[in-house]
């Protein structure tokens, strides 16, 4: 019985450790990034839009200067999805148009 009862006891302990151990902890933490339909991520992307003429050694595309535009217009009147849609794809295109230089 006595070897009943000190299985039972280490039994619980282990299980209480099991509880207080977290899982699936990062090795580092990575940072935070907005990914989600909101205002913020609207900026956001329009200043990486923003960031990527003002480095270019051409002038955007007419294409890429409609979609941020509209994409600014949306975000300010509360369209945030489609704006984040137009800014998306306004990065692709100046991305694209990046690496083929």
């Amino acid at each position: 019985m006595a070897v009943t009862a000190s299985t039972s006891v280490l039994a619980g302990l282990a299980c209480c450790l099991a509880l207080t151990v977290p899982f699936g902890v990062p090795a580092q933490d990575a940072p935070e990034r907005v990914t989600s339909d909101t205002p913020e991520f609207c900026l956001h992307l329009l200043d990486q839009v923003s960031s990527i003429v003002r480095d270019a050694t051409a002038p955007p595309s007419a294409e890429v200067t409609n979609l941020s535009a509209e994409g600014q217009k949306m975000c300010a009147h509360g369209q945030t999805k489609g704006g984040i849609m137009r800014l998306r794809r306004a990065l692709v295109l100046l991305r694209s148009q990046d690496a083929g230089r």
